[in-house]
């Protein structure tokens, strides 16, 4: 045998002992992750368990979890916040060959991402919101602010909302046409809307509302709040409950999907307005 002949072989032999773990071969390699349960209150666990077979490593990551990551095959975790997270498993074979899955997990009753309705996090934050100005101009300039404890309940991230030109109408919304931007309302629930509100330059402004609309399901207002008194220069807390009733009668899924948020202004002046905050809860 000449030695060209004996390394091919030898290569061979490597190659087979490598596309096995424990007597998995390649055609018997699966990527099957799977969570014990989608919904948990605060404080609770969820039991994550990867039953993947020919693993050669794996990454759970849970954002806000404890624990934050974990390369093990089963792990418990529990979140100090409520609303729904994104839980992701990142699955590498010994074929080398990944695969990704994420599985959302509502916490508690809070429907609304923290990170983008907190504005904790100022990329996601920034792209779940937008703005329409109804004149085209800088009337209304939307930005996401940190400051450490600057924010309703001491936490950083807040927006804030300058307003440039008097008397024209503008908007803050959440786009998007599905969760995480926005959220599920379901039948004959009621619900808490809320949120946090500041400013040295302005005692009120005109509209807070939960709305719902998308291509498939046609438009429907569920809570509104107008005028929006009583503002300072300290944070005040605002809410307004409002009941769903049967939602069959205008969806044929029986459920809302594409609730957003939205803020009218129509100022009388210029200055500055701050947001924090805003929470939609599921409360009976």
């Amino acid at each position: 045998m000449n030695k060209n002949a004996l390394i091919i072989i030898l290569s061979m032999c490597l190659l087979c002992i490598n596309c096995k773990d424990d007597g998995i071969s390649m055609d018997e390699l699966i990527f099957d992750p799977d969570i014990s349960t989608s919904k948990i209150d605060l404080g609770g666990q969820v039991v994550c368990t990867d039953y993947s077979t020919g693993v050669k490593s794996r990454l759970w990551t849970f954002p806000g979890g404890s624990p934050a990551t974990s390369t093990d095959e089963e792990v418990s975790v529990s979140f100090s916040k409520e609303g729904p997270v994104t839980v992701k498993v990142e699955v590498t074979f010994i074929d080398d060959f990944t695969e990704t899955k994420e599985f959302v997990i509502q916490v508690g009753n809070e429907l609304y991402r923290r990170n983008i309705f907190g504005f904790e996090d100022a990329t996601a934050a920034t792209e779940a919101w937008g703005f329409w100005v109804s004149d085209d101009s800088d009337a209304m300039v939307f930005s996401v602010e940190n400051t450490t404890q600057g924010g309703a309940n001491n936490t950083d991230g807040f927006a804030k909302i300058t307003i440039n030109k008097a008397n024209v109408e503008s908007q803050l919304y959440t786009k998007g046409n599905t969760e995480p931007f926005n959220g599920i309302l379901e039948s004959n629930k009621t619900y808490e809307f809320s949120f946090y509100v500041k400013s040295d330059d302005f005692d009120q402004f005109t509209a807070a509302e939960i709305s719902n609309e998308n291509e498939v399901q046609s438009w429907y207002n569920f809570a509104w709040y107008s005028p929006i008194r009583e503002i300072n220069s300290d944070w005040s807390y605002k809410t307004v409950t409002f009941q769903t009733g049967d939602l069959t009668q205008t969806y044929a899924e029986g459920f809302a999907n594409n609730a957003f948020t939205q803020f009218k202004f129509l100022q009388n002046g210029t200055g500055v307005l701050y947001i924090d905050e805003i929470s939609l809860k599921e409360i009976q």
